[in-house]
């Protein structure tokens, strides 16, 4: 029954499946859909009906075209005039039933990363009743392994439908966050809040055993960072400061992002830089400082490479940072010795991206829940895909763990392997940010497998990585994805030899310094100490760098 009614937030026919009902428009077939997961449970997925002529067909609940539905602000913001998703798609329940004229159709299915794409064309006889039943089987089973997918950002659609989409989509942790918006007023303390009446700082009422849900929030400045804060126990306020985009009251530059992580950190919570680098003037000292516990990467674009649209709203010009891509700023600042785990999430704002789009793949210690999951992601024990499933090991050590070495020369024996729904180019061996070992995929699911020793001579990190050319494209230029897959670290410790840090350093001290001069003249501090504050945080910070650089 709890099924039922899950699946009746989105398909509110479900409930009266015993009840007489309207027939099909003359000449169509109505038919009915069996989805069983692999252990006979009925679930729901992703599915995608259409004729030979590649037409799209809506199951009963669901609207033909989006005109009707909910689509991303950002979209109808960034211009893009609330251009259709290219893949017209339905999220339904074992049970849920689509009319169709007769002749012949693909259904098109998919259901997260570790079930087989199903492909199933299907002849729909004269009208009347037909049943058609979409497999579901496993390929990779990771949750064996003890890692489990979720996703750590979005705010659509609504809590009661997280959970329904959850199953959907193969996620088991998801959260949802609330956020302000300085649209569509413009003034300052105007605009709106989202999300804001689902937080109450404990597990979602729609959780299950299986599945949980946690309002989080997302806490904003257009030029400083967006940050996420889950496992909150209360609001961070004022949850945006500065002017447009997120326009906070009075337009003040304050409170600092890095106040906003203390605030988080005092209650437990994870802090995580969203949609890395997007925008991230204030990333060198938060990092420095030890207020960052992961980076969202792959939520937004290629990580090799700026987003256009991005890098143009959040005014992202002026310090060699800026120009450097998303996933290269990330190993300066492990090469500078910071820990940071990878994480991801769809940002999900409307009818795309997918929920999960971009996930994080968490193992937990013990069972799972929301608390383990967000703590696996505090020991950076990840890693995160689009499609792309990594296995990886250093001497036995898991993404997250710490290897002591004495000084000198040492081999390592690493693991790695990579299989994928999706096409991918190349699985690689990463060491302070340089590759290392490289094998290229092969057969039906794109496996690939290195197994070698590595010598290393100065600790830093080693990471694995899985990527191609495909962008799978989910409809506006703001939700293109890469095929792309990326562990957290293992580290690497020898007293004396870190990794080479002078150049990341030199970056990032010229990154703080264009934050220095902004908090010096152009700044809205409300008051004069809130500048002489935010400038010891900068100076703490240009210290930890330049003992970097020397070292």
């Amino acid at each position: 029954m709890k099924r039922i009614l899950l699946a009746s937030l989105f398909a509110a026919f479900l409930i009266f499946a015993d009840l007489p009902t309207r027939s099909p428009f003359p000449g169509q077939t109505r038919v009915s859909l069996t989805i069983r997961d692999e252990r006979g449970n009925p679930t729901g997925l992703r599915l995608r009906v259409t004729n030979a002529a590649g037409e799209y067909f809506a199951p009963l609940g669901h609207l033909p075209r989006p005109d009707g539905a909910r689509r991303s602000a950002t979209d109808l913001i960034l211009g893009d005039g609330g251009k259709a998703p290219l893949e017209l798609h339905a999220l339904v329940y074992d049970g849920a039933q689509v009319d169709l004229p007769p002749g012949a159709y693909t259904f098109h299915a998919r259901k997260g990363l570790e079930y087989e794409i199903v492909n199933q064309r299907v002849e729909i006889a004269k009208a009347g009743e037909q049943t058609v039943r979409l497999p579901l089987r496993k390929y990779a089973d990771f949750e064996a392994m003890g890692w489990y997918p979720g996703d750590t950002h979005m705010h659509f659609p609504d809590l009661n439908g997280v959970r329904y989409q959850m199953e959907c989509e193969g996620l088991r942790v998801c959260s949802l966050l609330l956020l302000k918006s300085g649209y569509p007023s413009g003034r300052p303390g105007d605009g709106h809040f989202q999300n804001v009446e689902h937080f109450t700082g404990k597990l979602a009422t729609v959780s299950d055993a299986r599945h949980f849900v946690k309002v989080g929030e997302e806490f904003r400045h257009g030029l400083l960072a967006h940050l996420i804060f889950q496992n909150l126990k209360s609001i961070v306020w004022p949850v945006s400061t500065g002017g447009l985009r997120e326009n906070g009251a009075g337009g003040f530059d304050w409170p600092l992002m890095l106040h906003a992580c203390d605030d988080a950190h005092k209650q437990g919570a994870l802090v995580t830089w969203a949609h890395w680098p997007y925008p991230s003037m204030e990333a060198p000292m938060d990092i420095a400082l030890g207020r960052v516990d992961s980076l969202d990467i792959l939520t937004t674009g290629n990580p090799f490479e700026h987003h256009p649209i991005l890098t143009g709203i959040y005014k992202m010009q002026g310090p060699k940072a800026y120009s450097t891509a998303p996933i290269d700023m990330y190993y300066h600042y492990l090469n500078c010795g910071f820990r940071l785990a990878v994480s991801s999430g769809s940002d999900k704002m409307g009818l795309n991206p997918p929920m999960g789009s971009a996930r994080t793949y968490v193992k937990t210690d013990g069972a799972l829940g929301y608390d383990s999951w967000i703590e696996g992601i505090r020991k950076g024990r990840t890693f995160i895909s689009t499609y792309p499933l990594l296995e990886f090991s250093v001497d036995g050590r898991e993404a997250g763990d710490t290897i002591t070495l004495a000084p000198g020369k040492a081999k390592l024996k690493v693991k790695a392997r990579a299989r994928s729904l999706e096409p991918y180019e190349v699985l690689e061996i990463l060491v302070n940010g340089k590759v290392v070992r490289t094998v290229k995929p092969a057969g039906s699911d794109f496996n690939a497998y290195i197994e070698d020793a590595i010598e290393v001579d100065r600790g830093g990190w080693i990471a694995a990585r899985a990527h191609g050319p495909k962008m799978l494209d989910y409809g506006a230029t703001w939700w293109k994805m890469p095929v792309f897959a990326h562990t957290s670290p293992v580290y690497l410790e020898m007293k004396g030899r870190p990794a080479p840090a002078a150049e990341s350093a030199g970056l990032l001290l010229d990154q703080l310094g264009y934050l220095e001069r902004w908090a010096e003249s152009r700044a809205n501090f409300p008051r004069r100490e809130d500048r002489a504050e935010a400038l010891r945080y900068i100076a703490e910070a240009k210290a930890i760098y330049e003992k970097r650089a020397r070292e």
